[in-house]
């Protein structure tokens, strides 16, 4: 779409470039330990000031640049609906946090990247002072820009300049983890790599550490002694309140890049005989320039490509003396060059006067069916135009209650009305339009120009991959199921594109809600999850769909809630965990049972970062102490940690391996507190068979048992929170002692479950201690019970009662 002015946190980021094999000897280090290994200790030792071998120079080919440009602006990574492999090849994201930054990636940074100038024209800028400061081992820079300040493209472009001078090996981005900490374990243990790292903005109740600043001491010395560099990301606000105690001079300015400089770079990294001068020199593009983000110069820059190519296109064509192509533009073959400049003009203006024009003629006006035939064609891009025409007639219907028929020789037909919007047939029976980015200036037309038939349209947009549209079988363009997905995949991304562009989350509402009641287990759910999920990690979108999904997970509607909570377990939540989990938190509040399992398999998978555990395991805890939602959301997430991982069904539950693996020399270390062991087990005992009628106690209480049998190291933790779980003062405590000693039995000899004299006697003892508390409970004085104000937390959640 034409540049646009946009308030987003970090648009103009690049997208972070998917992991590809590395050619270098060393790029498949192991980095599932962070701590050196004893073999590799002999290598650590400072740096000596020496370069590596300088590596060889990448050039890189002009579809690598289209396609980190299309991939760094949103509209333009989704405008191709991803069926350009050179944009698919930016746009997909990697999970691996720590995979390398391919070569070719960086030399496209490289090649593209304009550097600040200095204010004076002398001496060194600050970006080349900022290269000679990274060449020193265990140099780290901090760059601290508001948004649209492209960050992460001048960290890049930085990196790329230490591995094309061989003074490191490759590129690695860090996750900074789900605490409001960065441990120095999180450094990988490779050598002579250089690391960017992105600080997660505050949000809510989570911030980073205010000692952030004074602990890049502590990662200086790990990284000279793996001759490493490391460059943070953040926001002048947050590092202003971070910064304490940092080293002197990690955060220079960088200063400020020229939006000509950048024009000029992208337009001969693509082109580079292109006529820069001419064209960025004329008086009606320089206004197009003047105080532009980044973003929207590379807007600009598609734009004047465009209809550099499409000239040139049409001189080629004209040399094969194509007459008809000739007698449509003109008497030359060739566009006159005032008239390339004022068709990107009028592209950059979303083609507002023309499609003006358009719509209300002299002399005339547009019935609603030809105006509804322009939009439905530049919606459903791609699709058999029989299928356009009668998509159209609906749109007709529902807009304006009116009912076209389309069948007989009433209304104009598809050559008529393919050619009053001023469209081509293509031979696969297609349309396309002569004007570049007419299309997208249509819909932005629409929208802007009828507000209250938004909503209809919406509705109409969602249905259109719904139904099943047998109502083209007449004109023997039956839509397929593949076709059918692939529209729906077009409709998802304009609603998405609209929603960002728009800051309305609405056009994404209406998708969510059509496919959740279609049913999620149909194919247009996922593929609504997946839009959303990709969104939240694409930089140049995330901001505004990480507030969305923050507002979603408030809201009380199921399908929304099952959105936050499936985006979530997928790839925003392995990289976005703490802003993943409060999101989570706030859909368990609503305690929907309709995403209550979805939840459970969240939770498992943000188990998955050992950063976020301790807030994890909190969370579970109050949702198990909580009246409304200790039956259904704090049963079945406490479940899902108490049992083993699906995938390893041999193995020990989550929050058992948790006990084990716990070192108290890490910097995360989490160890499962045994008071809110004891919480979720009561949730448990209390509700022995769960919403869906399992029997989820007694496979907890197997898995734990068995846990004893292989580890005997576990039995003090286990049978300690099993004896407190029943000690409890009234009623209660019989009831769930009785039940606990039963799922014990069960455990020793019951279906599918062989006898052994090993289980009967571990059962015996722990039966045994739950007879000494009983016993113990019994003599204990009966104590005057002071009078309080009711509370929510259930009966013997109290640490008194629980010791």
């Amino acid at each position: 779409m034409p540049a646009r002015q946009s308030s987003d946190p970090e648009p103009s980021h690049l997208p972070e470039p998917p992991s590809l094999p590395s050619d270098l000897p060393d790029a498949d280090a192991s980095t599932a330990e962070f701590e050196t290994s004893p073999e590799a200790a002999h290598t650590e030792h400072p740096y000596d000031g020496s370069a590596l071998p300088r590596s060889a120079t990448w050039a890189p080919t002009r579809d690598a640049v289209e396609a980190v440009g299309q991939g760094a602006v949103l509209q333009r990574a989704f405008i191709n609906y991803g069926e350009q492999v050179a944009a698919k090849f930016v746009y997909e994201q990697t999970l691996d946090a720590h995979a390398p930054i391919s070569r070719e990636f960086l030399a496209v940074v490289r090649a593209v990247y304009a550097e600040p100038r200095c204010e004076d024209g002398l001496g060194a800028s600050a970006f080349k002072q900022a290269i000679e400061h990274l060449r020193a081992a265990g140099s780290v820079l901090v760059i601290s820009r508001p948004p649209n300040g492209s960050r992460t493209f001048t960290a890049y472009a930085l990196l790329a300049h230490l591995v094309e001078d061989g003074v490191i090996n490759e590129v690695r981005p860090l996750s900074f983890g789900g605490s409001k900490h960065f441990p120095i374990k999180r450094l990988p243990h490779e050598h002579y790599c250089g690391y960017l790292l992105e600080l997660p903005p505050d949000e809510d109740d989570f911030a980073v550490d205010d000692s952030f600043g004074g602990n890049l001491n502590r990662l200086v010395d790990r990284l000279e002694r793996r001759h490493c560099r490391l460059i943070v990301l953040t926001r002048p606000g947050q590092w202003r309140r971070i910064s304490h105690g940092a080293p002197e001079g990690v955060s220079p300015d960088l200063g400020t890049v020229r939006a000509r400089d950048i024009a000029e770079r992208w337009l001969l990294g693509q082109e580079p005989d292109f006529p820069v001068g001419r064209w960025l020199d004329h008086q009606g593009i320089k206004p197009l320039l003047t105080g532009q983000t980044p973003t929207d110069v590379l807007n600009l820059v598609y734009l004047i490509l465009e209809g550099h190519r499409a000239t040139e296109s049409a001189v080629t064509e004209g040399s094969k003396t194509n007459q008809a192509l000739r007698r449509e533009v003109g008497d030359s073959p060739r566009p006159t060059f005032e008239k390339q400049v004022a068709e990107v003009v009028a592209a950059h203006n979303n083609w507002e006067n023309e499609l003006y024009a358009w719509h209300e003629p002299k002399g005339r006006s547009r019935t609603s069916f030809e105006r509804n035939f322009l939009l439905a064609s530049a919606v459903l891009r791609g699709d058999p135009v029989g299928h356009i025409y009668a998509r159209a007639a609906k749109l007709t219907e529902h807009l304006d209650g009116v009912k076209v028929e389309v069948e007989g020789q009433r209304e104009p037909g598809v050559i008529a009305m393919t050619r009053a919007i001023g469209a081509e047939r293509q031979v696969d029976d297609t349309l396309t339009f002569k004007r570049p980015h007419w299309g997208d200036a249509v819909i932005e037309y629409f929208w802007n120009d009828r507000p209250l038939a938004r909503t209809t349209f919406l509705k109409w947009l969602a249905q259109a991959p719904l139904v099943d549209t047998s109502t083209s079988r007449e004109a023997l363009e039956i839509i397929n199921r593949d076709n059918r997905l692939s529209l729906a995949e077009r409709v998802g991304q304009f609603a998405l594109q609209m929603a960002v562009r728009h800051r309305n989350q609405t056009p994404l509402e209406e998708i969510v809600e059509e496919w959740y009641k279609h049913g999620t287990a149909k194919e247009l759910w996922p593929l609504a999850v997946g839009l959303v999920d990709s969104a939240a990690i694409h930089a140049a979108s995330a901001p505004y769909i990480h507030t969305m999904l923050l507002r979603w997970s408030s809201r009380s509607q199921p399908h929304l809630q099952r959105a936050v909570v499936e985006v979530c377990t997928g790839e925003f939540g392995r990289r976005h965990t703490a802003k993943a989990l409060r999101r989570l938190r706030n859909v368990a509040a609503q305690g929907h049972r309709d995403v209550i399992d979805t939840l459970r398999e969240a939770v498992r998978v943000l188990w998955g970062d050992a950063t976020v555990r301790q807030m994890l395991f909190g969370y579970v805890v109050d949702w198990c102490k909580a009246d409304a939602t200790s039956r259904t959301v704090g049963h079945r997430t406490f479940t899902a940690l108490a049992l083993n991982s699906p995938s390893e069904a041999a193995g020990l539950p989550l929050l058992l391996q948790a006990v084990v693996e716990a070192n108290a020399d890490e910097e995360d270390a989490f160890r499962p507190t045994v008071q809110g062991l004891v919480t979720g087990w009561r949730t448990l005992l209390r509700q022995a068979a769960g919403p869906t009628g399992e029997r989820d106690l007694d496979k907890a209480v197997f898995s734990w048992l068995d846990a004893v049998l292989e580890r005997h190291e576990l039995k003090p933790v286990v049978f300690d929170t099993l004896r407190q779980t029943v000690n409890l003062l009234g009623p209660e405590g019989p009831v769930l002692r009785d039940t606990l000693r039963t799922s014990a039995q069960w455990w020793v000899q019951g279906e599918d479950r062989p006898y052994s004299e090993e289980k009967e006697d571990l059962k015996r003892e722990l039966s045994a201690l739950l007879d000494q508390d009983l016993i113990a409970r019994r003599n204990q004085p009966v104590a005057p019970q002071p009078s309080a104000a009711p509370s929510n937390r259930p009966t013997g959640d109290s640490d008194g009662d629980a010791a």
